[in-house]
């Protein structure tokens, strides 16, 4: 589908039928609404200016809002969706007190937010979100605080318990947390999936950590890691256990520099976007928690976002 810029992100809306699609400028941040027929057909139906530059995108669980984090800036912010899908001016706009943050996803029941800064600007901001107006409010206190040169990047949550986890892009693991009823964060347990060669030098490419994803039933969580220097690109299996915490399940290595994970609405195959052969690949997740490749596509070179959709 042609678009009017560079596509960088793609954000899914919760009615199964649009997509959310933000540019790569940074001088023209753009967005543009795509609807998906029941056929899988796609339509450009509205495009928008953005007031803030997008990295990580997605839509709030009611539907009614578009929400973006920028890296290198840390710029948060939320946009009305109209009910035909077009995205419009923002209701909030705001920095959070750290640069490169890299996610904004809002928990299952809609009322809060977690803000991932990695690297040295290390932290995790905590916010209440009203999906009444779109405005998001710091928690006190606003910092969950996480270990050291952890750099939370991805957020997943349980599909039933008050559980949310990082992939920590420093640690080379996943951190759990529990959510407490007033929204603030209680770590509950840091897993790591494997060791790092050396310490972490700002802007040495080595080992990290990137994107994490949790089957639909909750049992298994996915976490893949990126070598930049060598050939350990893996995705790490993980069963999660009846209170949240996470047992190490096994290593597949996969294609070069795994940026993006899915899973199927089935929970039967993990999808994996590489940005380094520029492969979408999907596995199939067996029962003990490893991965068989079952089919591999060629993507072209800077698509780095994938979403799935549910035709029905």
């Amino acid at each position: 589908l042609p678009l009017p810029f560079p596509p960088a992100g793609i954000a899914s809306h919760p009615n199964g039928e649009f997509l959310v699609i933000n540019g790569a400028s940074k001088e023209t941040p753009s967005v543009a609404t795509v609807k998906v027929s029941k056929s899988g057909d796609m339509h450009l139906i509205a495009t928008s200016t953005l007031e803030q530059p997008a990295g990580y995108t997605s839509v709030d669980r009611s539907g009614r809002y578009f929400m973006t984090a920028h890296y290198s800036s840390g710029a948060i912010a939320v946009y009305p969706i109209d009910k035909n899908g077009k995205v419009g001016d923002a209701v909030y706009s705001q920095n959070a007190p750290n640069k490169e943050a890299h996610c904004i996803l809002t928990t299952r029941d809609n009322r809060f937010v977690y803000i991932p800064c990695v690297k040295n600007n290390n932290a995790l901001f905590q916010y209440s979100f009203d999906e009444s107006t779109g405005q998001l409010s710091s928690l006190e206190p606003f910092n969950a605080n996480p270990p050291a040169m952890f750099g939370p990047r991805h957020v997943a949550y349980h599909p039933s318990s008050p559980i949310v986890y990082f992939s920590n892009e420093q640690q080379l693991g996943v951190s759990v947390y529990e959510i407490g009823k007033d929204g603030q964060l209680t770590d509950r347990q840091h897993a790591i999936t494997m060791s790092r060669r050396s310490p972490f030098e700002q802007g040495k490419r080595d080992l990290h950590a990137s994107d994490l994803v949790m089957s639909p039933d909750g049992k298994m969580l996915f976490v893949a890691i990126r070598d930049f220097a060598g050939d350990e690109d893996s995705v790490f299996t993980f069963r999660v256990e009846s209170d949240g915490r996470l047992s190490p399940m096994g290593q597949t290595k996969v294609g070069d520099i795994p940026w993006k994970l899915d899973v199927s609405p089935s929970g039967k195959h993990l999808l994996v976007k590489d940005s380094g052969d520029n492969k979408l690949s999907i596995y199939k997740i067996k029962s003990d928690g490893s991965l068989s490749l079952a089919s591999s596509i060629e993507m072209a070179t800077g698509t780095n976002d994938i979403a799935i959709l549910e035709l029905k």
